[in-house]
């Protein structure tokens, strides 16, 4: 919403705002003369007086300001209708979607693009390194955009280049199934000129009326900087691509931002270089400190399958405590069984109180009932007895489930030794906020090599609390 309303107000629009609380990105709005307040409040919204409101899926009918534009006959409009109305100012619309690596891909696509000095104007979810910003004024040739699925905001669209990374259950409290969502992305795939979609593992097909071309990251490695691959168009090699971070879901995301790049004809060594030194995203598997000699990590994962691929990464560095957020009940819910099992190669676990975002509280859908239903799950290994110990601190504020593992020797025949070490959480504990977390993690960091926060609601909070400590 914040870059939304810069590159309103550089179209000559007046834009003011409200947001629940304080961010980065809003700090940079006075720059461009927009005006902000801190609350959702009618005083805001009847002060400033708008012509047209925009608002994003996570305001609700409750809403003060939107109430109060209601009864005032306001033209509403939702945050996807204004981006697809910016849209048509632009020749060549770019739009990435999938279940994950959105941001990644439209930032590491950006960074290519700056580099070939084609000055295009970028909006994505989260702050580049390299530039300070979740957003870049160009020219009007491209605009490289995020295209998000949840209530069909991406079908607003109507990109030139249309691309969808992965598909996997997400956003359940508005979608039914996974058999709906392929829907949505395959209308928002119908919808775009030119088409790039998953062909397998490391291979993308980009189709338009014109022809089909696949796209292949072969002969992946590993070294000290991070991956590299061979880049293929069709069955031709066209470079070797180094990459300078690790996790192996971020190949995928190199090789389309280099099949696209390809596509609008930008020179190999270039797109080789701007991969090569591309400096990242905030909240993408960001080091934020060190701590009693464990390494800091904060990224935005918030969905099982994110998570899991985030802690196997993580596992590197050697005993790593996972910290999690969930992000929204509805998710929590629809996505337990996943939940339940996505921690399994973490030491130890510390969930946090709920981000609720735009949801309400519900019972059975709390960040307190997924960590008593982890608790259940390693009650069940039957292979191992368990000594149950709940501790609390002076404030009452966070509770740990430790378990103290003794093999039962009848079945130690019969047992995969390797197997339980990857299933089975030592710790297991909740806390309802960050001052207690923050004792938590304080408390028993000398015991890992990496502290992994993973959340995508205001948990960064937490992860910078952590760098203000000296030790």
């Amino acid at each position: 919403m914040s870059s939304l309303a810069v590159f309103y107000a550089v179209k000559g629009n007046v834009v003011e705002g409200s947001d629940i609380s304080q961010c980065e990105n809003l700090k940079e709005l006075t720059t461009f003369g927009i005006k902000y307040n801190i609350g959702h409040y009618e005083k805001n919204i009847k002060k400033f007086n708008p012509n047209i409101v925009v608002i994003n899926c996570a305001i609700n009918e409750e809403n003060p300001e939107l109430k109060w534009a209601i009864k005032k006959n306001k033209k509403i409009i939702s945050r996807a209708e204004a981006l697809g109305k910016l849209c048509k100012d632009f020749k060549n619309v770019i739009a990435i979607s999938g279940t994950h690596g959105k941001t990644t891909t439209s930032a590491l696509l950006s960074e290519i693009f700056i580099k070939a000095n084609t000055k295009p104007t970028i909006h994505v979810g989260g702050i580049l390194k390299s530039c300070g910003s979740n957003f870049l004024i160009g020219d009007r040739k491209y605009f490289i955009t995020e295209a998000c699925e949840y209530k069909n905001s991406f079908l607003s669209l109507k990109p030139s280049f249309g691309v969808v990374l992965n598909i996997e259950p997400d956003h359940l409290d508005f979608f039914k199934n996974i058999t709906e969502i392929k829907k949505s992305f395959n209308l928002f795939l119908n919808s775009s000129k030119t088409q790039m979609f998953k062909k397998d593992d490391f291979s993308y097909i980009v189709k338009s009326k014109q022809k089909t071309t696949i796209f292949s990251a072969k002969n992946v490695n590993k070294n000290e900087q991070g991956y590299y691959f061979d880049f293929y168009k069709n069955e031709m090699m066209i470079a070797r691509i180094q990459t300078n971070f690790s996790g192996l879901y971020n190949v995928k995301n190199s090789l389309v931002a280099c099949a696209i790049a390809n596509h609008y004809k930008i020179k190999t060594n270039i797109i080789k270089q701007a991969v090569k030194n591309f400096k990242g995203v905030k909240r993408r598997y960001e080091r934020i400190t060190k701590i009693s000699g464990a390494v800091v990590i904060h990224d935005y994962a918030h969905h099982p399958t994110e998570i899991k691929k985030v802690i196997e990464q993580s596992k590197r560095y050697g005993k790593v405590l996972t910290v999690f957020q969930p992000h929204t009940f509805s998710r929590t819910k629809k996505l337990m069984k996943d939940f339940l099992n996505c921690f399994n190669q973490s030491n130890s676990l510390l969930i946090i109180k709920t981000y609720p975002a735009r949801e309400n509280e519900i019972k059975g859908e709390t960040a307190k009932d997924l960590f008593k239903n982890i608790i259940n799950k390693n009650k069940k290994l039957l292979i191992i007895k368990k000594e149950k110990n709940i501790l609390k601190n002076t404030k009452n504020k966070y509770i740990q489930y430790q378990q103290k593992s003794v093999l039962n020797i009848k079945n130690l025949k019969t047992i995969n030794q390797e197997k339980i070490k990857k299933i089975y959480l030592k710790n297991i504990s909740y806390s309802n906020d960050f001052s207690s977390a923050k004792e938590y993690i304080l408390k028993n960091a000398k015991n890992y090599d990496c502290i992994l926060i993973l959340g995508a609601g205001n948990v960064d909070e937490l992860a910078y609390m952590l760098k203000k400590y000296k030790k």
